[in-house]
């Protein structure tokens, strides 16, 4: 049995600060709640948050509104320390101001340097992203061009680890469709052009390839539901 501390940014509750709950923790409306939010925007039962193999999982419960972990909608998730979650209009942080520290001293993500453990929250710092105008630029996969994009990085503290102790059938599997996904890009890598109009830095692809990325999105989203909600 895992304790994790969460801290209440944003909402009703905000300043708030719940630590060492002992898992599994449910976050929602109705007072049987771990943490209860004050919210009609948050389901009565609106997320899970357990340990397994040593990891902290968070599960949205099919709530009506669904969850955002930093920024992004989210079904499953490996919590990892300054993830950031939106339930209805509560932001929660995952982790202790000391355990967030110990993160950013790791340097895989930028936050204060204060060593106190002394549960006050601490501003999360957005990454900006600068999208320059243009036909296609790639850093908005909207494919609506726009100025800046501060949505935070899903997975600010880097890429997520391959799962361990997978069967053979499994580790092949994951192969394929790892491979399918790099050759996708690698295709659409190789089709963007580089506009040489002074530093600007801007990339270009036709509508097409364009076309090509919004499919290989469409698939990953597929994957993604059949991983949360397999067929019985």
């Amino acid at each position: 049995m895992a304790r994790i501390t969460i801290q209440v940014l944003e909402g009703f509750e905000r300043g708030r600060v719940y630590t060492e709950l002992a898992t599994p923790v449910t976050i929602g409306r109705e007072e049987d709640n771990t943490i209860q939010l004050n919210d009609e925007r948050v389901s009565r039962f609106h997320v899970k948050i357990q340990e397994d193999g040593g990891r902290i999982i968070l599960t949205d419960l099919e709530s009506t509104n669904g969850t955002r972990i930093n920024g992004h909608p989210m079904q499953v998730r490996v919590l990892q320390h300054g993830d950031q979650m939106s339930i209805g209009r509560s932001l929660l942080w995952y982790g202790s101001a000391k355990e967030i520290d110990a993160q950013s001293r790791d340097g895989s993500r930028t936050g204060p340097d204060d060593d106190s453990d002394d549960g006050a929250p601490v501003a999360p710092e957005l990454r900006t992203v600068s999208s320059p105008p243009g036909e296609f630029p790639l850093e908005n996969f909207s494919g609506e061009p726009s100025g800046q994009d501060s949505r935070q990085d899903l997975f600010p503290q880097g890429p997520p680890p391959l799962p361990v102790d997978m069967r053979m059938a499994q580790m092949a599997q994951l192969s394929d469709v790892l491979a399918y996904i790099h050759d996708q890009l690698a295709f659409v890598a190789e089709q963007a052009a580089e506009v040489r109009q002074g530093s600007s830095g801007e990339m270009r692809m036709d509508r097409l390839t364009w076309q090509r990325m919004l499919r290989l999105e469409m698939q990953l989203a597929a994957y993604l539901r059949q991983i949360t909600d397999p067929p019985t």
